[in-house]
C-alpha cells in the first residue's frame, strides 16, 4: 500500500538544507546570547536548540535509510555527522545492524557491549548511558566497532581522522566567526557550545530510550519489531517532548515494521499495527529506574 505520493516526499528536502543551515548558524549566536544572558540563555538552548540539534539526528537518520531519494543522501549523511560531532562510518555500519537485531543485545548501536552480567556494571553504564545521554554511546562504539569481529573489516581509521579535522574545523569556524562579529571571548564560545551539546545528547537519547531502552526481546524478528515502544500524545509534557524531537517517538514502531515507508513528517497518516506498545512519560520515568537499578523492564 502506497501510503504517500513521490511528491509528498519530494517536498521534504527544504527540511534537510534548512536544518544544514540552521544549526551552524544557531551556534554561531549562541555565544552572544550566554554573554549578555547568562543562565536565562538555557532558555534558547531548549527552543530552538534542542529542537535543531534532534534534528540533525533526524535528517542524518533519514539520510541513511535515502527516504527522499532525490538528496544527495551520503554527502548530507557525513555533513550531519559531523555537526553532531561523531564519526559517520560508525553510524554507517551499525545502523542496519540495529534493524536487523532490534530489541535484543545483539542490536550493537544500542548496546555497543552487548549483554553485561554483573550488575554492579550494568547498572554503572546504564547510568552513564543516561546521565551523558548520545555522546557516551557514541564514544563507546567508536571504541568497540573498529575491534570487533562483526564490523573491523569495513572499519577505516582515517575516516575517523578525517571527521576529527571535520569538528575542528566546524567549531573553530563557527566560533571564530561568532568572536568577530559579537566581541565574544574564546571561553564564552567553548562553554556555550559545549553546554548546548551536553543538553543535546542527554535530550536527543531520552527519545531514543522512550522507543528501545532497556527492552531485550526473545523471539522472531517480527516480534521485537513490534515490541518497539511509541509515545502517546495526552499530556502537555508530552506534546512538547514530540514537538521537540520531531515526532520521533510518537508512532516509531512503524519504522521497524514498515522501514520503507516515511511516515514521521505525517503523523497519523499510518496506522499503528494492532500489537502497538504505547507509554506515558510517567510509564518512562519507570523504565529509567529499572535501568539504573539494574532490573530488565517488563515486555
Amino acid at each position: 500500500m502506497d501510503y504517500l505520493t513521490k511528491e509528498e516526499i519530494d517536498r521534504q528536502q527544504w527540511k534537510f538544507y534548512a536544518t544544514l543551515a540552521a544549526w551552524p548558524l544557531f551556534l554561531w549566536c549562541l555565544p552572544y546570547a550566554w554573554a549578555r544572558l547568562g543562565a536565562w540563555s538555557l532558555a534558547i538552548m531548549v527552543f530552538p536548540g534542542l529542537y535543531l540539534f534532534t534534528g540533525l539526528g533526524y535528517c542524518m537518520h533519514e539520510c541513511w535509510h535515502k527516504y527522499v531519494p532525490a538528496l544527495p543522501n551520503d554527502t548530507l549523511f557525513d555533513l550531519f555527522g559531523w555537526m553532531l560531532l561523531t564519526d559517520p562510518q560508525v553510524y554507517r555500519i551499525l545502523h542496519g545492524r540495529h534493524h536487523a537485531e532490534v530489541n535484543s543485545w545483539e542490536d550493537h548501536e544500542f548496546h555497543p557491549l552487548g549483554s553485561i552480567p554483573k550488575v554492579a556494571w550494568r547498572r554503572l553504564y546504564n547510568a552513564m548511558e543516561i546521565v551523558f545521554g548520545v555522546v557516551f554511546v557514541v564514544v563507546v562504539s567508536a571504541l568497540v566497532v573498529p575491534r570487533h569481529a562483526l564490523y573491523r573489516a569495513k572499519y577505516r581509521g582515517r575516516r575517523l581522522w578525517f571527521s576529527l579535522a571535520a569538528w575542528v574545523v566546524f567549531l573553530t569556524g563557527v566560533g571564530f566567526a561568532s568572536g568577530v562579529a559579537f566581541g565574544v571571548s574564546a571561553k564564552q564560545v567553548i562553554v556555550a557550545n559545549a553546554l548546548m551539546y551536553g543538553l543535546g545528547s542527554f535530550f536527543l537519547h531520552q527519545s531514543q530510550l522512550v522507543e528501545h531502552g532497556n527492552l531485550i526481546v526473545d523471539g522472531e524478528w517480527s516480534l521485537r519489531n513490534v515490541k518497539t515502544r511509541n509515545l502517546r500524545r495526552r499530556t502537555l509534557l508530552e506534546k512538547v517532548f514530540l514537538f521537540l524531537t520531531h515526532n520521533d517517538s510518537r508512532e516509531h514502531v512503524l519504522h521497524h515494521t514498515l522501514v520503507r515507508v516515511y511516515s514521521r513528517p505525517f503523523p497519523g497518516r499510518v496506522p499503528l499495527p494492532p500489537q502497538a506498545v504505547v507509554i506515558s512519560l510517567q510509564e518512562y520515568l519507570g523504565i529509567l529506574g529499572d535501568m539504573v537499578l539494574g532490573r530488565s523492564s517488563p515486555k
